[in-house]
Protein backbone atom coordinates (compact mmCIF):
# COMPACT_ATOMS: atom_id res chain seq x y z
CA UNK A 1 0.00 0.00 0.00
CA UNK A 2 2.56 2.44 0.97
CA UNK A 3 4.39 1.97 -2.67
CA UNK A 4 1.19 2.80 -4.17
CA UNK A 5 0.85 6.10 -2.26
CA UNK A 6 4.40 6.56 -3.57
CA UNK A 7 3.69 6.57 -7.15
CA UNK A 8 0.61 8.48 -7.06
CA UNK A 9 2.28 10.93 -5.16
CA UNK A 10 5.94 11.17 -7.88
CA UNK A 11 3.48 11.03 -10.74
CA UNK A 12 1.15 13.45 -9.74
CA UNK A 13 4.21 15.84 -8.54
CA UNK A 14 5.45 14.69 -12.64
CA UNK A 15 2.30 15.43 -14.06
CA UNK A 16 1.73 18.73 -12.48
CA UNK A 17 5.31 19.96 -13.21
CA UNK A 18 4.81 19.27 -16.92
CA UNK A 19 1.46 21.27 -16.31
CA UNK A 20 3.19 24.35 -15.60
CA UNK A 21 5.58 24.00 -17.82
CA UNK A 22 3.36 23.02 -20.93
CA UNK A 23 4.72 20.09 -21.83
CA UNK A 24 2.78 17.05 -20.88
CA UNK A 25 2.79 15.91 -24.67
CA UNK A 26 6.71 15.46 -24.42
CA UNK A 27 6.68 14.12 -20.92
CA UNK A 28 3.59 11.61 -21.79
CA UNK A 29 6.19 10.76 -24.90
CA UNK A 30 8.93 10.20 -22.33
CA UNK A 31 6.88 8.27 -20.22
CA UNK A 32 5.68 5.44 -22.53
CA UNK A 33 9.06 5.39 -24.01
CA UNK A 34 10.60 4.47 -20.57
CA UNK A 35 7.85 1.94 -19.54
CA UNK A 36 8.29 -0.12 -23.19
CA UNK A 37 12.03 0.43 -22.08
CA UNK A 38 11.39 -0.80 -18.79
CA UNK A 39 9.53 -3.93 -20.38
CA UNK A 40 11.55 -4.68 -22.99
CA UNK A 41 15.24 -4.45 -21.70
CA UNK A 42 16.16 -6.29 -18.93
CA UNK A 43 19.58 -4.16 -18.65
CA UNK A 44 17.79 -1.76 -17.82
CA UNK A 45 14.99 -2.86 -15.04
CA UNK A 46 18.60 -4.35 -13.58
CA UNK A 47 19.54 -1.29 -13.23
CA UNK A 48 16.42 0.78 -11.63
CA UNK A 49 15.74 -2.68 -8.83
CA UNK A 50 19.55 -2.94 -7.94
CA UNK A 51 19.59 -1.66 -4.46
CA UNK A 52 23.44 -2.25 -4.45
CA UNK A 53 24.30 0.40 -7.40
CA UNK A 54 25.22 3.51 -6.06
CA UNK A 55 22.61 6.74 -6.45
CA UNK A 56 25.54 8.32 -8.19
CA UNK A 57 26.23 5.93 -10.50
CA UNK A 58 22.50 5.53 -11.74
CA UNK A 59 22.22 9.12 -12.35
CA UNK A 60 25.42 9.02 -14.90
CA UNK A 61 23.81 6.02 -16.33
CA UNK A 62 20.67 8.15 -16.64
CA UNK A 63 22.28 11.23 -17.97
CA UNK A 64 24.60 9.02 -20.44
CA UNK A 65 21.58 7.35 -21.90
CA UNK A 66 18.95 9.31 -21.93
CA UNK A 67 20.14 13.03 -21.87
CA UNK A 68 19.93 13.78 -25.98
CA UNK A 69 16.43 11.08 -25.91
CA UNK A 70 14.09 12.60 -22.78
CA UNK A 71 12.99 16.20 -21.68
CA UNK A 72 15.69 17.78 -19.36
CA UNK A 73 12.25 17.42 -16.69
CA UNK A 74 12.02 13.81 -17.10
CA UNK A 75 15.91 13.50 -16.61
CA UNK A 76 15.11 15.49 -14.22
CA UNK A 77 12.87 13.61 -12.45
CA UNK A 78 14.94 10.25 -13.21
CA UNK A 79 17.84 11.76 -10.82
CA UNK A 80 16.03 12.75 -8.51
CA UNK A 81 14.03 9.52 -7.92
CA UNK A 82 18.22 8.02 -7.85
CA UNK A 83 19.14 10.34 -5.21
CA UNK A 84 15.79 9.64 -3.09
CA UNK A 85 16.25 6.14 -4.14
CA UNK A 86 12.91 5.91 -5.22
CA UNK A 87 13.76 4.64 -9.60
CA UNK A 88 12.80 0.87 -7.63
CA UNK A 89 9.24 2.63 -8.39
CA UNK A 90 9.40 3.76 -11.61
CA UNK A 91 7.35 1.87 -13.59
CA UNK A 92 4.27 1.87 -11.11
CA UNK A 93 5.29 6.04 -10.83
CA UNK A 94 4.87 6.42 -14.74
CA UNK A 95 1.91 4.09 -14.99
CA UNK A 96 0.02 5.99 -12.10
CA UNK A 97 1.14 9.03 -14.46
CA UNK A 98 -0.12 7.61 -17.56
CA UNK A 99 -3.73 6.87 -15.34
CA UNK A 100 -3.49 10.66 -14.89
CA UNK A 101 -3.35 11.58 -18.57
CA UNK A 102 -6.00 8.91 -19.22
CA UNK A 103 -8.41 10.93 -16.64
CA UNK A 104 -7.83 13.83 -17.79
CA UNK A 105 -8.30 13.04 -21.42
CA UNK A 106 -11.40 11.07 -20.67
CA UNK A 107 -9.74 7.80 -21.35
CA UNK A 108 -9.33 4.53 -19.44
CA UNK A 109 -6.84 1.73 -19.81
CA UNK A 110 -7.87 -1.87 -20.43
CA UNK A 111 -5.65 -4.77 -19.32
CA UNK A 112 -6.53 -7.46 -21.83
CA UNK A 113 -5.19 -11.25 -21.89
CA UNK A 114 -5.65 -13.29 -24.95
CA UNK A 115 -3.84 -16.24 -25.60
CA UNK A 116 -2.54 -15.24 -29.39
CA UNK A 117 -2.01 -11.75 -30.45
CA UNK A 118 -4.93 -10.06 -31.43
CA UNK A 119 -5.52 -8.88 -35.23
CA UNK A 120 -6.31 -5.30 -35.97
CA UNK A 121 -10.11 -5.87 -36.85
CA UNK A 122 -9.60 -7.76 -32.90
CA UNK A 123 -8.61 -4.48 -31.49
CA UNK A 124 -10.94 -2.03 -33.03
CA UNK A 125 -13.68 -4.10 -32.21
CA UNK A 126 -12.35 -4.85 -28.56
CA UNK A 127 -12.48 -1.02 -28.11
CA UNK A 128 -15.26 -0.07 -29.80
CA UNK A 129 -16.72 -2.50 -27.33
CA UNK A 130 -15.26 -1.53 -24.14
CA UNK A 131 -15.43 2.17 -25.28
CA UNK A 132 -19.53 1.67 -25.38
CA UNK A 133 -19.82 -0.10 -22.19
CA UNK A 134 -17.32 2.95 -19.84
CA UNK A 135 -18.36 5.54 -21.94
CA UNK A 136 -14.84 7.45 -22.31
CA UNK A 137 -12.07 6.37 -24.94
CA UNK A 138 -10.17 2.97 -24.58
CA UNK A 139 -6.56 2.59 -24.67
CA UNK A 140 -5.14 -1.37 -24.45
CA UNK A 141 -2.64 -3.13 -22.77
CA UNK A 142 -2.34 -6.23 -24.20
CA UNK A 143 -0.97 -9.48 -22.12
CA UNK A 144 -0.09 -12.54 -24.11
CA UNK A 145 -0.81 -15.77 -21.97
CA UNK A 146 -1.40 -18.94 -23.96
CA UNK A 147 -2.78 -20.96 -20.97
CA UNK A 148 -6.35 -19.40 -21.78
CA UNK A 149 -6.35 -21.03 -24.74
CA UNK A 150 -9.05 -18.71 -26.40
CA UNK A 151 -11.07 -15.83 -26.05
CA UNK A 152 -10.09 -12.94 -23.78
CA UNK A 153 -9.74 -11.34 -20.54
CA UNK A 154 -10.56 -8.02 -19.69
CA UNK A 155 -10.00 -5.62 -16.79
CA UNK A 156 -11.89 -2.52 -17.21
CA UNK A 157 -11.14 -0.50 -14.33
CA UNK A 158 -12.78 -2.86 -11.36
CA UNK A 159 -14.96 -4.50 -13.80
CA UNK A 160 -13.69 -7.95 -15.06
CA UNK A 161 -14.75 -9.56 -18.21
CA UNK A 162 -13.31 -13.24 -18.60
CA UNK A 163 -14.65 -14.64 -22.08
CA UNK A 164 -11.54 -17.04 -22.19
CA UNK A 165 -11.98 -20.93 -23.07
CA UNK A 166 -10.31 -21.97 -19.73
CA UNK A 167 -12.83 -20.43 -17.93
CA UNK A 168 -16.19 -21.31 -20.17
CA UNK A 169 -14.52 -24.94 -19.45
CA UNK A 170 -14.09 -25.02 -16.28
CA UNK A 171 -17.88 -23.55 -15.55
CA UNK A 172 -19.32 -26.30 -18.18
CA UNK A 173 -17.15 -28.83 -15.85
CA UNK A 174 -18.93 -27.74 -12.65
CA UNK A 175 -22.36 -27.62 -14.22
CA UNK A 176 -21.48 -31.18 -15.41
CA UNK A 177 -19.97 -32.56 -12.32
CA UNK A 178 -23.70 -30.62 -10.63
CA UNK A 179 -25.90 -32.10 -12.63
CA UNK A 180 -27.37 -28.40 -13.57
CA UNK A 181 -26.63 -28.30 -18.04
CA UNK A 182 -29.30 -26.31 -19.34
CA UNK A 183 -31.85 -28.66 -21.08
CA UNK A 184 -32.22 -28.17 -25.27
CA UNK A 185 -34.87 -28.43 -26.55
Amino acid sequence: MKDVRVAQRYSTALYQAAVEQEIIDKIATDASYLLELAETSDEFGELIHDPLISPEFKKEIFQNLFSSRVDPLMLGFLTMLADKQRERGLVAILDNFQSILDEQAGRIEAQVTVATELGETQRTKLIEKLSVYSGKTVRLKIDIDPSIQGGFIAKLGDTIFDGSITTQLERMKLQLASGSLPARG
